[in-house]
């Protein structure tokens, strides 16, 4: 990464953290403030949970895909914290503010992808994603636009999070005839798993898995002494990664949704 990653990277981390700083700090604060008998209305005190607010709102702004509830959240905390209210009222309003602050932070965080900072890995894909890619999608390269855009949008759901709606796509993916065989296997293989995510449910006795003629558009291959979890998630990520090198090379206009999701691609190749 560059320098000017780096401190890119340095400073969105420093304004993530500021979110619950400001939000608990500022109570903690006005707590002790309120102790010392020079704080007369402890409605001041939501000072720090409006900042954070406003934090969180500016984190939501700067991603590409914009999470209404966070952005919202300064509107609430005007709305909350306008009236004057008594110590105790205020501190708990405040600290369950302050909570779910918090909780939006993560779910911005993990839900809605990394914020579109115009410094990351740009319009080309970084190794070891751009070597997989490269070596398997020739396989794809009889794919039409649109069915390279089904798979597109298959991982990218999966990606942020919205198993129901990988799972339908997955499934409609499988029902046509133009994928080769192993990519087939892929959409059944990221339909089962996505199925079981939505519903919170453990992985069957029995799961779909790859054939060994399919072994060389693998990007992970499989230990005989792997355990039964350890195979099972690499055969999720097998396939995520073969739907996305497919999604790559079929889809030219699907190329900067499959860059915004490619750090999470990368992990599969490394985890």
């Amino acid at each position: 990464m560059s320098g000017t990653g780096e401190r890119s990277a340095v400073f969105l981390a420093v304004m993530e953290l500021a979110v619950p700083l400001l939000s608990f700090g500022g109570t903690a604060t006005g707590v002790l403030v309120w102790d010392l008998g020079l704080l007369r209305d402890f409605q001041y005190a939501a000072g720090g949970c409006i900042l954070g607010s406003v934090m969180l709102a500016y984190l939501a702004w700067i991603r590409p895909r914009k999470d209404i509830v966070a952005l919202s959240t300064p509107v609430y905390a005007v709305v909350f914290f306008l009236a004057p209210t008594d110590f105790l009222p205020g501190l708990t309003l405040q600290l369950l503010f302050s909570a779910g602050l918090t909780v939006l932070l993560i779910r911005l965080k993990y839900r809605f992808g990394d914020p579109d900072t115009g410094v990351d890995e740009g319009s080309f894909l970084a190794e070891p994603l751009s070597t997989y890619v490269g070596r398997t999608g020739t396989s794809f390269t009889g794919l039409v636009p649109e069915a390279g855009h089904r798979a597109a949008v298959t991982f990218v759901r999966f990606a942020e999070g919205e198993y129901r709606v990988a799972a339908d796509m997955a499934r409609d993916a499988g029902s046509h005839g133009e994928y080769p065989a192993p990519l087939l296997r892929a959409f059944g293989i990221l339909r089962e798993h996505a199925e079981l995510l939505d519903k919170n449910l453990p992985s069957p006795a029995t799961y779909l898995t790859f054939l060994p003629v399919d072994s060389p558009l693998l990007a992970r291959s499989l230990a005989p002494s792997a355990g039964r979890d350890t195979a099972v998630d690499t055969t999720l990520d097998n396939a995520l990664l073969m739907v996305y090198s497919a999604a790559w090379e079929a889809s030219v206009a699907d190329r900067p949704h499959l860059l915004a999701c490619q750090k999470f691609a990368k992990k599969l190749l490394v985890s």
